[in-house]
């Protein structure tokens, strides 16, 4: 290839790069970068809302979990915050199981025989992950 035309198709394509960097700047700046948390309380998703939706919960049972639900995520939170973040997983792993535990038996009594059976399901699911068992992970010890 002679030098002109290894100048014109490197200037063609300074051009085309020159051309498509505004674009991508634009999408970069309409999708603002969100902090941490923020991203994984998203993935989550609201408990309550999820209940609801799975569970078919009455206005009334909303009514009495809201304040259940929270006062569980605010014993996590401060249990989390206790712990700190170079806690060791298992110790987090049963702060955790422990607050679940003591509030497993308040939600239950809001819930009627088949929203139970549809929970004790969804909890299943829950701790087989989306991909079922070992998904991303070794298998657990026995």
């Amino acid at each position: 290839m002679n030098t002109t035309t290894r100048s014109l198709l490197c200037g063609a394509l300074l051009l085309a790069g020159l051309a498509l960097a505004p674009g991508l700047r634009a999408q970069n700046e309409q999708r603002p970068e969100k902090p941490r948390k923020e991203q994984r309380q998203e993935r989550r998703g609201d408990r309550l809302e999820m209940l609801k939706t799975e569970l078919a919960l009455t206005d009334a049972q909303i009514a009495t979990l809201t304040p259940i639900l929270a006062a569980e995520r605010e014993e996590l939170m401060a249990a989390r915050k206790e712990l700190g973040k170079d806690a060791d997983r298992a110790a987090v792993r049963e702060a955790m199981q422990a607050i679940h535990a003591e509030y497993k038996p308040q939600i239950a009594a809001v819930l009627t025989e088949e929203q139970k059976a549809k929970m004790a399901a969804l909890r299943e699911r829950g701790q087989k992950g989306p991909k079922g068992p070992g998904a991303g992970g070794p298998p657990p010890a026995e």
